[in-house]
């Protein structure tokens, strides 16, 4: 539960920071159409903008130092793909406030300019849309890599348990096999034991009645001596 709620706080941290980006890159889009001291004002709330998406940007990522290892690394690389456009939009917004004074002087009256810079600034951020989803994607996989690791050793921990418990009854059927082994000894020592007091029996009728027809043969001479 407590892995949840922290999923879920960081997805919120994740959605602002976003948010945040989102607008600061269509202000700094909206420059090029304003000029003179609304130009000036304009940057100035971009700059401000862009500290608030600085500081979403540090909740995120103790978010991110906060995760399970292996929840971790996809997390810090969309850190990274949020780091990358903020220094874009930075740069982008230094390069505004570099242009003020040349803009104030020209009054920013050319158009084939204002449309050269415009056409540059749209193509800076096709770049950023770019190296931002080419580390989507990345971090797409590094979650599919670490939820794969993860089934894997659930995998593993089940076979190990199976083995454990496959041993458990190899090791019960040996018992039983040799207290198997030792009655069976007990038996065939039990009926030794009982044919030679048979034998033993035998060889002992044998020789009383023996001695029983010697004593009748000696009556019968001694009857007829007489």
């Amino acid at each position: 539960e407590r892995g949840t709620a922290k999923g879920e706080m960081l997805a919120e941290y994740t959605r602002e920071l976003q948010a945040q980006l989102d607008a600061v890159y269509a202000k700094t889009r909206a420059l090029d159409d304003e000029f003179g001291p609304a130009r000036r004002a304009a940057i100035t709330r971009c700059e401000a903008d862009l500290a608030a998406a600085r500081e979403a940007l540090g909740a995120v990522e103790l978010e991110v130092n906060a995760l399970p290892r292996s929840e971790r690394a996809a997390g810090l690389e969309e850190l990274k793909a949020h780091k990358a456009k903020i220094a874009a939009l930075a740069a982008d917004l230094k390069r505004a406030v570099v242009s003020l004074p040349r803009d104030e002087l020209l009054g920013r009256d050319d158009p084939e300019e204002a449309a050269t810079l415009r056409g540059e600034r749209e193509e800076a951020h096709a770049r950023l849309l770019a190296t931002h989803d080419r580390t989507r994607a990345g971090t797409r996989k590094l979650r599919d890599a670490a939820r794969t690791v993860a089934e894997t050793e659930e995998i593993g921990a089940a076979i190990m348990g199976d083995l454990a418990a496959q041993r458990q009854t190899l090791m019960h059927s040996s018992g039983v096999l040799r207290a198997t082994a030792e009655r069976l000894d007990r038996s065939r020592k039990l009926v030794a034991a009982i044919g030679r007091r048979a034998w033993q029996s035998r060889m002992i009728m044998r020789v009383m009645i023996a001695m029983l027809a010697v004593l009748v043969l000696l009556l019968l001479y001694f009857m007829m001596a007489t």
